[in-house]
């Protein structure tokens, strides 16, 4: 965060890893990546008002990034979270880049076909430290959580569901997540989202709209296989998941 953008790879599972991407311009701040086979999508903060933006076709071997010039401008105070590093989406040929501010959250949406890159507000809650943090498809819906890390229990515009690839949303208003999600998960096998943050954790099996509370701890980052899953919290703090 700063001054230093780095992307590391391991073929190894983790015994070792190679730096495959370096870039240390002052105020680089990469938020998420996502991967969809050998495609991936690395975003970060605005440098000069253009997030950055990196892709890879080889599973992440090597990184090119994206023109300025296909990327729109940020606006004023517009950013990334990374809170989760799943801010990102690649997604049937489109990647999404979810942002948050004083005065948006939006999605911004690329065509990796065709280069042009497309905008969409979202109703998620934006204002200083607001906006989207996590976003994960579920079949043909995309979910994305967030709201406003300052206000964690506030459960005001902190989950919306897009059934049109992103270019509108409905936001969830009952019986969503009880505060500020920093990440939600699908598990497809299951049909099963898992949505967590700082003031607990609930799942959904019925895409989105509506959340059952699972657990009050804290949990800032989530990954779902099958039929488990794991949290990560604070401090080294980690959980299993089953059903």
């Amino acid at each position: 965060a700063g001054e230093e953008g780095r992307i590391l790879r391991t073929e190894d599972g983790g015994v070792s890893w190679t730096e495959v991407y370096t870039r240390l311009d002052s105020g680089i701040f990469l938020d998420g990546m996502d991967f969809q086979d050998n495609m991936g999508y690395c975003y970060g903060d605005p440098i000069d008002g253009k997030f950055v933006l990196v892709w890879t076709n080889d599973f992440g071997k090597h990184w090119e990034e994206v023109p300025r010039n296909a990327i729109p401008n940020s606006l004023p105070k517009e950013a990334g979270f990374a809170a989760s590093g799943t801010g990102m989406l690649v997604l049937k040929k489109m990647s999404y880049m979810a942002t948050g501010g004083d005065s948006t959250a939006r999605i911004m949406r690329m065509s990796l076909r065709k280069g042009n890159c497309e905008v969409f507000a979202t109703p998620l809650r934006s204002s200083e430290g607001c906006g989207i943090f996590s976003m994960t498809a579920a079949n043909k819906t995309i979910v994305a959580v967030g709201g406003c890390y300052s206000d964690s229990t506030s459960k005001e515009a902190n989950c919306a569901i897009s059934k049109d690839m992103g270019e509108t949303w409905k936001l969830i208003t009952e019986n969503q997540p009880r505060g500020y999600r920093s990440c939600v998960a699908y598990s497809q096998p299951s049909n099963l989202l898992i949505a967590c943050g700082r003031t607990g954790m609930e799942h959904s099996k019925d895409g989105g709209n509506n959340w059952i509370p699972i657990s009050d701890e804290g949990y800032y980052t989530c990954s779902l296989a099958d039929s488990t899953g794991w949290v990560m919290g604070k401090s080294g703090k980690m959980a299993k998941l089953s059903w």
